[in-house]
């Protein structure tokens, strides 16, 4: 079978792709002449017939006239790059910005569809294949199944130490009221600041090294090095498959840990089955997204 393009084709195909930029481009002198043209006419009937309203708004066209390259031009000039870039990209000929989304968006896709592979293949009854892991030592029995980067969080407050300043004043009344009122608005926002930052809320936030195994989950923070979080102490999860995100609780024994990034879906599946068991797998509302 052999399939032809004919010629209206080829030219319709090319005229949606640049009328967005050809259009204004044909504007620049059409709009000028055609302001220039109507602002003369306007204000040589103005001045011949001695009318004030006639040549302003002669004048006002005029103005248009020499406006108009310059709008339409940047127009044209802005859409043409668009149009370009378009082209590039439908080449494969990426800015490093563009490269870096879509290697970011390739990456999640990848997560998205490991997670659906990893949910079937457990419910099947069947592991994941091993990985090697040689920093961290594993525990007897210990097997290691995921591993990669990740957002890491933590939730919990902290103390704040600000400190309170006094004023004395001397001098007229209101110079003296001014001088306090100043130092305790001063003070109030100092005091409002350090509440904001002794408040409960996400800390430690960074990407860290990630590993997942049969018996925990390790992490390694900078500053504190490996750190692990075993499958036995965990009291909650939030799992989040579609928001790349899990969050850990842990009854007071530590604080809460929030997890995000493209192997998040894959580490909830994992999470869910290691905490409630291989019948949650199909049961947990959060899981169902990663229907195959």
């Amino acid at each position: 079978m052999t399939t032809t393009t004919s010629g209206n084709d080829q030219r319709g195909s090319w005229w949606a792709r640049h009328r967005r930029w050809v259009v204004p481009a044909a504007l620049a002198p059409i709009g000028y002449v055609a302001f220039a043209l109507v602002g003369g006419q306007l204000t040589a009937a103005g001045n011949g017939q001695g009318s004030i309203g006639l040549s302003l708004l002669g004048l006002l066209f005029l103005l248009a006239a020499f406006a108009a390259p310059i709008v339409f031009g940047i127009i044209a000039i802005r859409r043409g790059h668009g149009a370009y870039r378009a082209w590039q990209r439908s080449l494969g000929h990426l800015t490093k910005r563009e490269q870096s989304v879509q290697s970011h968006q390739d990456a999640y896709a990848y997560g998205w569809r490991h997670a659906v592979s990893l949910r079937a293949s457990l419910m099947r009854k069947e592991l994941p294949p091993e990985i090697q892991v040689w920093n961290v030592v594993p525990h007897h029995g210990e097997r290691f199944f995921l591993s990669g980067f990740l957002g890491y969080a933590r939730y919990y407050g902290t103390d704040v130490t600000y400190g309170q300043t006094g004023v004395v004043a001397f001098g007229r009344p209101a110079w003296v009221a001014g001088a306090v009122i100043g130092n305790a608005i001063g003070n109030s926002i100092a005091r409002s600041r350090a509440q904001a930052m002794a408040a409960t809320q996400w800390r430690e936030q960074q990407q860290v090294d990630v590993v997942v195994s049969n018996q925990r989950l390790v992490c390694n923070v900078g500053g504190r090095g490996w750190l692990s979080f075993d499958w036995s102490a965990v009291t909650a999860i939030y799992p989040d498959p579609e928001q790349y995100n899990v969050v850990l609780e842990f009854g007071g024994q530590t604080s809460p840990l929030s997890l995000t990034g493209a192997m998040a879906p894959a580490l909830a599946t994992m999470a869910v089955m290691l905490t409630h068991g291989h019948g949650a797998l199909a049961g947990h509302p959060a899981l169902q997204a990663l229907q195959a």
